[in-house]
């Protein structure tokens, strides 16, 4: 999928690592809390698909380490 420094949101130039560090810092869990943070997927809405994966990445480890 994206490499941490590829671009998500071309409209917004947020990265999958931006949009990570986003999820990761205000612990969000939907892709509407990612949408109000940082403006993604407003525009075109081609890159709302993608951010939805790297949540539902994200929610994974984010299960995944609180289980270990």
């Amino acid at each position: 999928m994206f490499e941490s420094n590829d671009f998500v949101c071309r409209h917004m130039q947020l990265t999958k690592a931006d949009i990570v560090r986003v999820i990761r810092q205000k612990k969000l869990s939907s892709f509407t809390e990612i949408q109000d943070e940082t403006d993604a997927g407003t525009i075109c809405g081609t890159c709302v698909a993608d951010i939805e994966e790297i949540l539902e990445e994200e929610l994974e480890r984010r299960r995944s380490n609180a289980s270990s």
